[in-house]
């Protein structure tokens, strides 16, 4: 009948509660329909004016709204800071992005600051800021270590398929000369360039490889859940021996079964999960914590959910509990 819906149907739809006025929320949403919160991490560095409450860029001196003084004593330095160091984090977001590394972590360390800026509280918004960049930095030394490692392997198996791996030793080389100048976005595009003159005479093996480390990640994230994962590490480590042993074939195959294996059993433990993060959410806004990265991770959770992107889903929801045990 219209107006009814069953559980399984109430849970796929987001709900939350505004984290500044408390205004019931459904589906997705960027913005408070109450009170006007944003639910994004804002790019420009922004504080509250003591006086009226507008925001004002960090680097104003007075409020241009009411005209008020926002220098204290012993904040300049600071002031002078932060907009700096937003401005080199800001690089790294980029690069991160468009090479799909994943920077969860640093981009809510940077909402965090902003919502120190805002109240003033400078010394922390500075200090979130720096774990912000080695966040965002020691990411992308991951990613660098990975390709790098990837690089050499493909070498060997492209040699394995009979074909000249010159290609992609070059981009090896050139990945290394370019990460020991710093320059981590070339690094990161002699690495593409290397799988992708790889993938003329191994595509098999990669394809096979990336389901190997998607298993990987699915397997770690539902350990955190303590869901049941035995099977597919049975299917992972028979993947990686039908590699070993050149059976790239096999490899992907098996390494795709036990990914569907996994994923059949996500949807129900998906929704429990989210509907005991939404409790977590409401006691620890009950006992005065700032809940407001909290929303936003669950609200980006729920959108996951909503899409039936059930792995994603459970990857967030690691995130909450990671930022829930930091409050």
């Amino acid at each position: 009948m219209p107006g009814e819906r069953n559980e399984d149907n109430e849970e796929e739809v987001f709900e939350f509660d505004c984290p500044e006025c408390g205004r019931h929320i459904v589906g997705e949403a960027d913005r408070c329909p109450g009170c006007g919160t944003e639910f994004v991490i804002e790019e420009v560095p922004m504080i509250e004016c003591p006086s009226c409450g507008k925001d004002c860029p960090m680097e104003s001196d007075a409020c241009p709204s009411c005209g008020r003084s926002l220098v204290d004593e012993g904040e300049n330095e600071l002031r002078q800071e932060f907009p700096s160091l937003v401005a080199e984090v800001k690089p790294l977001l980029i690069v991160s992005k468009d090479h799909d590394v994943e920077v969860g972590e640093g981009r809510r360390l940077i909402d965090k600051a902003v919502q120190a800026g805002k109240q003033r509280d400078l010394a922390t918004a500075v200090q979130m800021v720096k774990e912000a960049r080695a966040s965002i930095k020691a990411a992308l030394d991951d990613r660098l270590d990975a390709e790098e490692g990837n690089l050499n392997k493909l070498v060997d198996v492209v040699s394995r398929s009979g074909a000249d791996p010159k290609e992609v030793s070059e981009s090896l080389v050139a990945l290394r000369g370019l990460r020991g100048n710093g320059d981590i976005e070339g690094a990161l595009e002699a690495a593409a360039k290397g799988r992708k003159a790889a993938e003329r005479s191994s595509g098999k093996y990669l394809e096979a490889s990336d389901m190997v480390e998607s298993l990987s990640r699915l397997i770690g994230v539902c350990d955190q859940f303590y869901l049941d994962t035995r099977e597919a590490k049975r299917m992972l480590v028979e993947a990686r021996d039908a590699g070993e042993h050149g059976d790239w074939g096999m490899m992907g195959i098996l390494a795709r079964k036990g990914r569907e294996q996994l994923l059949r059993s996500l949807p129900e433990a998906t929704r429990g999960e989210m509907r005991k993060a939404k409790n977590q959410l409401l006691d620890a806004k009950a006992d005065g914590k700032d809940v407001r990265t909290l929303v936003k991770v669950l609200k980006a959770a729920g959108v996951a959910m909503n899409r039936e992107m059930y792995d994603q889903t459970l990857e967030t929801l690691s995130d909450f509990k990671d930022e829930l045990k930091r409050l």
